[in-house]
């Protein structure tokens, strides 16, 4: 027999995924939040990010979905606005300042890219 624990979780998975049915989430958000639960019941949190890379590829990049392309463009901004401030700190040496702008460029161009194929 399942343990307490486990049996909690999946009654909270359950319930989870019930209120975002019933409040009309998007299909894929709710796909998404059970693979963030699935992960984390199991132990294999890279499941959540393996399953959101797999529905950006086919959602966002190849459909355009609009839910997924603005989840990932958060994403990146994100990151962004991480990397900027990074960039800012005077304690990094000259080496890593041009490393962290690579990657400034970089957030950048897929922004662009991003919201181009949100526009498409």
């Amino acid at each position: 027999m399942a343990d307490k624990k486990f049996l909690g979780e999946l009654q909270e998975l359950r319930a989870t995924l019930t209120d975002m049915i019933n409040s009309g989430k998007p299909p894929l958000e709710i796909v998404l939040e059970v693979a963030k639960m699935l992960g984390e019941i199991s132990g294999e949190e890279s499941f959540y990010r393996s399953t959101r890379e797999q529905i950006l590829s086919i959602y966002g990049l190849a459909f355009k979905d609009e839910f997924i392309l603005d989840d990932e463009l958060g994403e990146v901004k994100s990151r962004l606005e991480k990397i900027s401030a990074a960039y800012e700190n005077p304690d990094f040496t000259e080496e890593e300042h041009i490393r962290i702008g690579y990657a400034l460029e970089n957030h950048r161009k897929e922004i662009e890219r991003l919201e181009s194929l949100k526009n498409s």
